[in-house]
């Protein structure tokens, strides 16, 4: 079942375009990232679904209902906000079962559904805690329950992991993945973290300059990026310009075009040195380069490297040791590099 849809969106602010004839979709019990650097629109869908934001254009439809036109109360949606908006003077139960209050459920109600919530994301013993006497990760499990209690057709999260710390925020990505899927809400997930969005979406959207560039799943937009943006936004990766001739020289393939954008996936290459023999394969990529920067990263070194075969400098991450100046072989798998 279809529970979002929406149908050439656009919001302007000026002559900034923040929305610009932006359709989605979202299925029941999926969850869609929506990715992008800031400013390409990402939070203005958002907050359009939400229905804080007035559109110039387009129209929304939630469980086949146009909900365009409708304040946020009365089109079954919950936000969850990044800063979790939790009340300070509540306490954990009181701020869980303020929306359900707003609906004017009965008491009794009230106290089955919020303890059902709490209890289901482990927090049921911090029912009389106030938000200041929590961590971040509690903090962030008591806006989901406060979320998840009204029985949403759909959710929208806002940054849900922002203010939690690294660590912290690789477990919960796989925690909050698992009760969504438990819940089977329909769900639109906005993050600037592109490794959290490919770790926990079903799909991915891209985002710029207001437009959704590319939907697919995680390994689509990894693999079969449909532009030069969204190849080099996913993934961490070096742009290299060049003449398409210059490609033709070292074995590409590559016909009718005089400059061309060559994107690597700087973290799947293999870097070694001259003297060790690299098997390369038919549609792989072989270059030849100088050390010319290093910086320690702790489990890995970042190399500035000037290709040769190019004219042109990248930046390379490996676990081995090179010298200043050294000369080395960068072998780029077919997969690895697309050309645009």
């Amino acid at each position: 079942m279809i529970v979002l849809r929406t149908e050439n969106l656009k919001k302007y602010y000026g002559e900034v375009r923040a929305l610009d004839g932006v359709s989605i979709q979202i299925d029941e019990g999926e969850l869609l990232a929506v990715i992008g650097p800031s400013g390409s629109g990402k939070t203005t869908l958002l907050r359009s679904i939400a229905g804080f934001v007035q559109l110039d254009e387009g129209r929304i439809y939630i469980k086949g209902r146009d909900v365009t036109d409708l304040p946020p109360e009365k089109r079954n949606v919950a936000m969850f906000f990044q800063n979790y908006a939790l009340w300070p003077h509540m306490s954990v139960f009181d701020n869980v079962a303020y929306g359900l209050k707003v609906r004017k459920l009965s008491k009794e109600k009230v106290r089955e559904k919020v303890e059902w919530a709490l209890n289901f994301l482990d927090i049921g013993h911090l029912a009389g805690r106030k938000p200041n006497q929590l961590s971040g990760g509690q903090q962030q499990r008591v806006a989901l329950a406060r979320a998840i209690v009204v029985e949403p057709d759909l959710l929208l999260l806002d940054e849900p992991l922002s203010n939690l710390d690294a660590k912290i925020r690789m477990r919960i990505r796989f925690e909050l993945r698992d009760i969504l899927k438990k819940l089977n809400i329909a769900t639109l997930y906005v993050t600037h973290d592109q490794e959290e969005a490919l770790s926990i979406a079903d799909k991915i959207a891209v985002m710029n300059n207001g437009k959704v560039l590319q939907i697919g799943e995680p390994r689509e937009i990894y693999r079969k990026p449909k532009d030069l943006f969204v190849a080099d936004f996913v993934g961490v990766n070096c742009v290299v310009k060049t003449e398409a001739e210059r490609l033709r020289r070292i074995g590409l393939d590559i016909s009718g075009q005089r400059e061309v954008n060559l994107v690597i996936r700087a973290e799947e290459v293999v870097l070694d040195r001259m003297n060790v023999p690299l098997t390369k394969r038919s549609n792989d990529l072989l270059l030849n380069g100088q050390i010319i920067g290093k910086q320690y990263l702790g489990a890995k070194i970042r190399y500035e490297i000037k290709l040769k075969d190019l004219d042109e400098n990248i930046f390379i991450n490996s676990e081995e040791n090179f010298e200043l100046n050294e000369q080395v072989h960068i072998l780029v798998r077919e997969g690895s590099y697309f050309i645009y």
